[in-house]
């Protein structure tokens, strides 16, 4: 198994409030270095852009409406903010486990802010692909309700993981004098994880755009 994400998101912003949390768009770009909170798959994936979730939700479905003033007063705070793929913040909706925003997890339902470590709770398979932590019962839940088993993180996950290595050995041929043997296999490795990367983007129907 595999670590989940190599590097985690932090909500670092300090500057004024601002007046609606659309405006902090930027701001969630960056502290969350371009990718999904609960995934880590990069925005480039979506033309439509990232959509911006909040973790505690504005208007969740509560049995005592007295109770929805505590929500409200968290939609526009940088804090609540989550920069997410629109896959996952639409599967997440309103949903919460309990009628007080403090409490985000009940009896092993709910959800743990991403911007904690999610390596603690979630990992890898060989492939990408992303599975709760055994007998982690709120990673469980997230990972039924947010539906973070699509294989589409998978793949994600692997043609970041070529570009990486395809980079590493780009960097290899430029920096060192081989002998022609080695160079000759240096290049055919090359050649190999190219063209793997560009049968994963053909699969998704994105455009090929290499190691970008």
């Amino acid at each position: 198994m595999k670590q989940f994400r190599k590097i985690n998101p932090n909500r670092n912003y300090a500057g004024a409030p601002k007046r609606h949390y659309r405006d902090y768009r930027d701001e969630l770009k960056q502290d969350f270095n371009g990718r999904c909170a609960y995934t880590d798959c990069s925005h480039k994936w979506w033309a439509d852009g990232f959509h911006i979730d909040h973790f505690v939700p504005k208007k969740p479905k509560l049995a005592n409406l007295a109770h929805l003033v505590a929500f409200q007063e968290r939609e526009h705070l940088y804090t609540n903010l989550v920069y997410a793929c629109p896959q996952v913040n639409r599967a997440k909706g309103n949903d919460w486990p309990s009628e007080d925003p403090e409490i985000s997890i009940v009896e092993g339902r709910g959800y743990i802010d991403p911007c904690s470590d999610f390596n603690q709770h979630f990992e890898r398979t060989d492939t990408g692909a992303i599975v709760p932590k055994a007998g982690d019962t709120v990673a469980a839940y997230m990972w039924q309700k947010l539906r973070l088993y699509l294989s589409r993180y998978e793949l994600y996950w692997r043609i970041d993981e070529i570009s990486l290595r395809t980079k590493e050995l780009l960097r290899l041929r430029d920096a060192l004098t081989l002998p022609a043997a080695d160079r000759a296999e240096l290049l055919e490795a090359i050649a190999d994880l190219t063209q793997e990367q560009t049968k994963y983007l053909e699969y998704l129907e994105y455009p090929v755009e290499l190691n970008k």
